[in-house]
């Protein structure tokens, strides 16, 4: 079994007497994760006819609220922005956004069409249609080198910086004689010679690899780019990682610009610059199991040149010698990637890293600060010796009791503790501020070990925890963040935050639901469900923006025992300082779940490549459950989606001194929302309130963590408006509950904790 470093307090090995129990008929995940393999996409099965009804469309909000979304166009499918690697949307401060995504031309149309939107404001925008019917090699649609003879655009970016042209950038699925290997990957990039604005004119696209001058491509089959346009100096600079799906174990070549005027780039040879085979100087591998626990990399270099290019893997030793841990590994450039550290760091690899002992230093004081102020993190893991104050209702006198967490798994014969340390999982973000800091945010969750088992127990003596387990579920998992102004001169001086926790969305079971993502029945939703950062790109700025999108609904189901996701919503925040302190994280598109196919769920976000200091630009997809486009569908990429374009604003810590907008001005609700009991944890009396937009029958459930209803607490007619219920637990045992409200049809589910 694979161990990390942790230092364990020895008070984690006495059970509390009256901890916070948590048991589950959920299994604790014994075996660490690997990377998601490639996803091949699907064959496009048109099943409609001529009066095919295409589902309702979504608005969100409008131009005068925080938050207003506008839908540029639709894409057959929703595989182009699945995974944190593209860059759709670009902007450019003072000039305007540039989109770039696969678009929908009709039903019998192919799904690898490339468009183009363009907008000055957020608000108004100008589409350009099918960039990719033209090859640089010559040959015109239908007589292209792909399977169909039609354009097979693949995974597009946006491209767009001050000065320079809107960009896009992307790569076809070819047949192999022509892109090479197996799938044919052939790297485009286009420009409009006409700048931002109405009027468009789009150039033939041009080779982003310079080996496809010559067919078939050297190298061959390079996929699913990782681009950008930022300004180097006083021109535009284009950079981009390609994955090579031919290689095995996998490569990473690196693309860049060494010119550029009016919109074209004269590009370097691609090289590779990462690989599962990467060796160090002896000849060595240096990653575990050829690279099947490394991530593919993600990169980000400021405007003076800058930035660094990060993975996540185990060592090749890492069974035997530090670091341990499934970390965070990176290099650093300083001349807009033409060199990369190559010495140094990781046996002398170039790689700097986040060592044990201060991944252990900042998860320990992270979870430190949750267990010493319980009733001010009520949602995440304590150690098992937090403690909690509650008033004796006889005497009035306070009192003090353990509450520390206590875990029962249906697979593990007793209790399970929180303990120091992460898993970091595989898809996270990397940007480089004006000053040269990285900023590095992730999906990762908590170890917990087995006392019951001796797994919280060093039985070598060699400082080793003998027994992990990975939790996200009930607490502490989800999106962290991470940041050091200097991490090559100052390896521990890193900072640690869990910017939002998923845990309830790990906790659904999202391949049973009606709204499965793909994947789901193999992976889990820690797969999917990425994090994105960008920066202000005002002079001087500060300005951070994060966002990430999660289940937002849930409700259980007694005849399954399933907890159900039954909505999809986005979420953001905002850092005025480079992360030191963040705004309340805000539901930014907040639309029902409602009942399939009417559901409203916004999906595969990414941020723009910069915002301003007030404000900031998000892409995101919505899926139409009335046209499924890959029968039998196995998520909602599986249908045809939406393609809008957000933007959020926020003025905290600018000049106007705001802060995030909460929605309490409004006079009445506007629509159904069921809040998070307070005070939670509670013992014995709690109040839950919920407000609905018009009159309805409502009926409120309490559950037990098993799913099973433990009573009806009401069900009765309410008129629209803000209402409250007092839950009083002086009968119920001490344990995890969830409540679930039901009205109008639409179900929403909170999680309450009973201690006694």
């Amino acid at each position: 079994m694979r161990k990390t470093v942790l230092f364990i307090l020895s008070v984690i090995m006495t059970i509390p007497l009256y901890s916070r129990v948590i048991k589950t008929n959920k299994k604790v995940q014994r075996a660490l994760p690997q990377k998601l393999p490639r996803l091949e996409e699907p064959v496009y099965i048109n099943t409609f006819g001529a009066d095919h009804r295409f589902g309702p469309i979504t608005q969100h909000s409008n131009r005068d609220g925080h938050f207003f979304s506008t839908l540029i166009d639709s894409s057959l499918n929703g595989y182009g922005p699945y995974n944190p690697t593209p860059n759709p949307l670009a902007y450019a401060l003072d000039e305007g956004y540039v989109a770039a995504y696969r678009q929908f031309q009709g039903l019998n149309a192919t799904a690898g069409y490339i468009g183009a939107s363009q907008s000055e404001d957020g608000e108004e925008w100008f589409t350009e249609q099918t960039l990719n019917t033209r090859y640089p090699t010559g040959e015109e649609e239908p007589d292209l080198p792909t399977a169909t003879g039609t354009p097979q655009g693949r995974y597009p970016s946006a491209g767009f910086a001050p000065g320079g042209n809107p960009t896009a950038i992307w790569n076809e699925y070819t047949n192999t004689d022509h892109g090479g290997g197996t799938y044919g990957g052939y790297p485009l990039y286009t420009y409009d010679s006409q700048g931002i604005g109405e009027f468009s004119a789009w150039v033939n696209p041009f080779h982003m690899n310079n080996g496809c001058n010559t067919t078939p491509c050297d190298p061959m089959d390079l996929w699913i780019s990782n681009s950008y346009v930022n300004t180097g100096g006083d021109t535009p600079t284009l950079t981009a990682i390609y994955a090579g799906w031919s290689d095995t174990p996998a490569n990473y070549y690196w693309i860049n610009s060494n010119f550029h005027a009016n919109g074209y780039f004269l590009l370097n040879d691609p090289y590779v610059m990462a690989s599962d085979a990467e060796t160090d100087d002896n000849g060595d591998y240096l990653w575990y199991d050829f690279g099947n626990y490394t991530s593919s990399p993600d990169f980000h270099i400021n405007e003076d040149g800058v930035g660094y290019m990060g993975q996540v893997s185990y060592t090749l030793n890492s069974d035997f010698e530090a670091p341990y841990s499934h970390t965070f590994f990176f290099k650093k450039t300083e001349d807009f990637g033409e060199t990369w550290t190559s010495d140094g760091g990781h046996f002398n690899s170039g790689y700097e890293y986040i060592s044990d002992e201060t991944l252990v230093r900042l998860t320990d004081s992270l979870y430190t600060m949750f267990s010493n102020n319980p009733e001010d993190y009520p949602e995440q893991l304590w150690y098992p010796w937090a403690e909690c104050d509650s008033i004796d209702e006889a005497t009035g006198d306070s009192l003090t009791y353990s509450c520390g967490d206590s875990i029962y798994y249906s697979n593990v014969g007793g209790a399970s503790f929180l303990t120091p340390g992460l898993f970091m999982y595989y898809d996270f973000d990397v940007k480089t501020d004006s000053d040269g800091g990285l900023h590095f945010v992730t999906v990762a969750v908590p170890y917990v070990c087995p006392d019951s088992v001796g797994g919280c127990e060093d039985s070598n003596g060699d400082g080793l925890v003998d027994s992990l387990y990975l939790e996200g579920r009930f607490g502490s998992g989800g999106h962290y963040y991470f940041y050091n102004p200097d991490p090559f001169d100052q390896p521990n001086n890193w900072k640690l935050t869990l910017i939002n926790d998923l845990s309830e969305t790990y906790y659904a079971d999202w391949a049973t639901s009606d709204i499965p993502h793909i994947n789901s029945d193999s992976y889990p939703p820690q797969y999917y469900f990425f994090p994105e950062i960008t920066f202000s790109g005002e002079d001087g700025s500060q300005v951070m923006w994060y966002a990430g999108y999660e289940g937002s609904a849930f409700t259980w189901s007694e005849d399954t025992m399933f907890y159900y996701p039954q909505d999809i919503d986005i979420y953001m925040k905002k850092s005025p300082d480079f992360g030191a302190t963040w705004t309340e994280l805000e539901n930014v598109t907040n639309t029902p779940g409602g009942i399939f196919p009417d559901k409203q769920l916004e999906c595969g976000i990414h941020l723009a490549s910069t915002g301003a200091d007030d404000h900031v630009g998000i892409f995101f997809q919505m899926a139409d459950f009335y046209t499924e486009t890959y029968p039998p569908a196995t998520g909602y990429e599986d249908y045809m989606n939406r393609v809008y374009v957000g933007v959020y604003t926020n003025d905290a810590g600018g000049s106007g001194g705001g802060d995030v907008g909460t929605g309490n001005e409004e006079i009445a609700p506007t629509k159904f929302v069921l809040k998070q009991n307070y005070p939670n944890p509670f013992n014995p009396l709690t109040q839950i309130q919920y407000d609905i937009d018009k009159s309805a029958d409502v009926t409120l459930d309490l559950f037990d963590i098993r799913g099973v209803k433990v009573k009806t607490l009401f069900s009765e007619h309410h008129q629209a408006g803000s209402h409250q219920y007092t839950l009083d637990g002086a009968d119920l045992a001490s344990g995890v509950y969830f409540y679930t409200m039901t009205a109008n049809g639409i179900s929403k589910t909170q999680k309450l904790v009973l201690m006694k």
